[in-house]
């Protein structure tokens, strides 16, 4: 938990909005990054591969579907975090996460200046065996507690032991917190 940081999905938005540069690119390790990104990777007290070994972090696939991203950077693999495995096969998933394994190891070695890593892509692979929501809008709040259970390393109820009810309650959970952290704020 120590080494563990939560991103915002800006991070995976922002280097898939990269991708188009960096596959013409010739020489990839030249490419200037985004100073938004430098930001969250270079966060004081966050930095990656010094402060920060796992990076949790949401992401949207096709506008549609929230999935966790656990990415541990020194073994240079992400663990996807997917309440609806059978949404999309193998081929999606491995170009919606192209972009993310493939640039990983080239924003490590220029903003971090970590050249104990090769450039070779990161790995990935969706847990197996979690619960599966087939409710349409429970994505979001479900990839969110599979992140949670995920850095605590999968304690009681387990991934694989959500249920509908549990899924209801937490999201009751989320939107009291966002109701107490941004609305109640606004007013005072």
């Amino acid at each position: 938990m120590e080494n563990a940081t939560f991103m915002p999905p800006t991070l995976t938005s922002l280097v898939q909005s990269k991708d188009r540069q960096f596959q013409a690119a010739v020489k990839k390790d030249k490419i200037r990054w985004d100073h938004r990104i430098s930001k969250l990777i270079l966060l004081p007290g966050k930095t990656w591969m010094k402060e920060v070994q796992k990076v949790y972090t949401p992401m949207i696939w096709a506008d549609r579907h929230w999935v966790g991203l656990a990415i541990d950077l020194r073994a240079g693999h992400v663990d996807i975090l997917d309440s609806l495995p059978s949404l999309y096969d193998e081929e999606d998933v491995q170009r919606f996460l192209r972009p993310i394994l493939q640039m990983l190891p080239y924003l490590i070695r220029y903003l971090v200046k970590n050249n104990s890593r090769d450039l070779s892509p990161f790995t990935c692979q969706r847990r197996t065996g979690t619960y599966e929501n087939t409710r349409s809008g429970d994505c979001g709040p479900v990839c969110a507690k599979f992140m949670e259970l995920h850095l605590f390393g999968d304690p009681y109820p387990h991934m694989s032991g959500l249920t509908d009810a549990m899924v209801d309650k937490f999201r009751q959970q989320y939107a009291m917190e966002a109701y107490k952290t941004i609305v109640l704020p606004a007013y005072y």
